[in-house]
C-alpha cells in the first residue's frame, strides 16, 4: 500500500513518493537497508512510470546526466566516505528555494546549472541520502514546459540513478535476497502506483502543473527544513 501511494503521488507530480518512502521506510526495514531497499523500489517505481510514457522522454539531457552520474558516483563515494552528510539536506533544500523565489539566484544558476552537474549531484548524493531527485525536477521544469515530458524524462534519469545505487550496494555486500518478500510487494506496488498515476495526470492541465510542481518543490525543502531545524 505504501509504494503504491508514493508512486502514485510520483505519477502524477514527477517526484515526492521517493522523498515519502525515504522517511517511512525505516519504520520498517533496519537503518542499514533502507537505502538499498528505496533504491530497489524507486528503480521500479521510475522505470514502470517510464513504461508507460517512453515517447515523452527528451533524449539530448540523458547523455550529459549519465556522464555527471559517473563522475559523482568517484567522487562522492569517495569523499563522503570521510566528510558528515549531515548537513547535505540543508544544502539541497536551500539551494531549491533560493534557485526556485529569488529571481538573481535563479538568473545565476541558469548560467552554471547543466546536466554534468545535476547527474553527479543526484547519482552520488543518493548513494547516501536516498532521495535527491528535486534536483532534476528543478533543472527539467526550468528547461522543458510539456508535463509528460518532464516526468517521463525525470522517470529515465533517477531510474538510472537507482541502478547506480543498487549495484554500489550489490558490491558492498548488501544481501537483498534478505529482504526478497518485502522487495516484490514493493515492487508491484511501485508498479500499479505508476499506473494510477500516469492515468490522473492525462486530466491534469499542464499550466496548473507546473504551477504545482513548483509549489511541492517548494513544500519539500521547507519540510526538510524543520525536519533539520527540530532533529
Amino acid at each position: 500500500m505504501l509504494t503504491t501511494f508514493t508512486s502514485t503521488v510520483a505519477g502524477i507530480c514527477g517526484l515526492g513518493g521517493g522523498l515519502i518512502l525515504a522517511v517511512t521506510l525505516p519504520w520498517f526495514v533496519p537503518a542499514a537497508a533502507v537505502i538499498p531497499i528505496h533504491g530497489t523500489t524507486q528503480l521500479a517505481s521510475n522505470f514502470s512510470r517510464l513504461g508507460f510514457a517512453f515517447r515523452h522522454i527528451y533524449w539530448p539531457v540523458v547523455g550529459p546526466f549519465v556522464l555527471g552520474s559517473l563522475a559523482g558516483i568517484a567522487l562522492f563515494g569517495f569523499f563522503l566516505i570521510n566528510l558528515s552528510t549531515e548537513f547535505i539536506p540543508l544544502y539541497i533544500s536551500l539551494y531549491l528555494l533560493l534557485s526556485l523565489w529569488v529571481k538573481p539566484i535563479e538568473r545565476l544558476l541558469g548560467k552554471l546549472e547543466n546536466f554534468y552537474l545535476v547527474g553527479a549531484a543526484q547519482t552520488g548524493l543518493g548513494l547516501v541520502v536516498g532521495a535527491p531527485g528535486p534536483l532534476t525536477m528543478n533543472l527539467l521544469m526550468k528547461r522543458l514546459t510539456d508535463k509528460d515530458q518532464i516526468i517521463a524524462t525525470a522517470a529515465l534519469l533517477m531510474g538510472l540513478s537507482n541502478i547506480s545505487k543498487v549495484v554500489i550496494y550489490a558490491g558492498l555486500g548488501f544481501i537483498f535476497a534478505d529482504y526478497l518478500p518485502q522487495i516484490l510487494s514493493a515492487i508491484l506496488g511501485a508498479s500499479l502506483g505508476s499506473l494510477i498515476g500516469t492515468k490522473l495526470r492525462g486530466s491534469i492541465d499542464n499550466e496548473k502543473f507546473m504551477k504545482a510542481l513548483k509549489w511541492i518543490l517548494t513544500l519539500l525543502a521547507i519540510q526538510t527544513l524543520i525536519r533539520f531545524s527540530y532533529g
